[in-house]
């Protein structure tokens, strides 16, 4: 309620460091691979993702959303993130990029309270304000079940044109 982040030291009882925001944090995750790094959701419309041992400016600010951003969790591999908001969409951020790569959303979902992923990172599950949990698969496009090693073949070969195109805005989009 009053705006500041503060980072505790259980062996002291006095915190180790606080940093006052200018809006309201509604969300920290851990890193779960880089343990001294955290991603704040702000009421802002922005996640800010900050190192522990350098409080004092942001290392990323994660744009995208047009409302408050109101959780976010982070992919087991710790490479990704997912975001919910009042905006109505649920967001996939890379840990160092600032706009998101997934935007997922549906006609009849609210604003989106909660977000996590599963332990394997594959599916992420968002809960609404209309009473829903919804499962979405953390890649849209990826194609779950047993592929075929043509089909894997032909993944890895449509990954990497996009991989070397990915500077046009066709490929970007």
């Amino acid at each position: 309620s009053d705006r500041s982040l503060t980072l505790f030291d259980l062996r002291m009882s006095s915190p180790a460091r606080k940093l006052i925001m200018k809006t309201r944090c509604n969300s920290l995750c851990w890193n779960p691979r880089e343990p001294m790094n955290f991603t704040a959701a702000n009421e802002d419309t922005n996640c800010y993702s900050f190192d522990a041992r350098k409080l004092n400016e942001a290392k990323v600010v994660h744009k995208g959303h047009v409302s408050a951003v109101m959780d976010v969790d982070y992919n087991p591999t710790g490479r990704e993130f997912v975001t919910g908001s009042y905006d109505r969409t649920v967001r996939i951020f890379n840990y160092n990029g600032d706009h998101s790569r997934e935007i997922y959303h549906t006609k009849r979902m609210q604003r989106v309270f909660c977000v996590k992923y599963t332990y394997d990172g594959t599916y992420l599950v968002s809960g609404s304000d209309d009473t829903n949990l919804r499962l979405w698969k953390s890649k849209a496009s990826e194609q779950l079940g047993v592929i075929l090693p043509r089909e894997r073949k032909k993944q890895e070969y449509l990954d990497a044109v996009k991989a070397r195109y990915n500077h046009l805005p066709e490929i970007r989009r």
